[in-house]
């Protein structure tokens, strides 16, 4: 059992920086208005559940190809895109629509 637990990695943290806290704000208050605070909860709370998975395995998804380093997880169905980083924890750096123009890693702030 001991050499079994030696073996596993331990789980990566997950920091939301700043303007992830805001697009998370901005979606619940999105969906507060169009459908309650239920339907508010329920959103952001399956994104961030889905989130959750990059502790487990933070490079399956692919490098986001406009952004060299960052990395794209495509949650909700296809309907939102987690744009992250990888340093000693997983930096989540913007939560987005995924029909939205692309980001680019030339636009001023997008990546912080």
């Amino acid at each position: 059992m001991m050499r079994f637990l030696q073996n596993l990695k331990p789980v990566m943290l997950i920091e939301y920086l700043p303007m992830a806290v805001s697009d998370l704000h901005d979606m619940g208050d999105h969906y507060r208005k169009v459908g309650g605070n239920k339907l508010a909860r329920r959103m952001v709370g399956g994104v961030k559940s889905e989130i959750l998975v990059l502790r487990d395995f933070p490079e399956l998804p692919p490098i986001y190809e406009l952004a060299p380093g960052v990395r794209r997880l495509v949650v909700a169905g296809g309907a939102f895109l987690v744009f992250y980083r990888l340093r000693d924890n997983i930096e989540v750096l913007h939560i987005r629509r995924a029909e939205r123009e692309p980001v680019v890693a030339d636009d001023p702030g997008k990546f912080v």
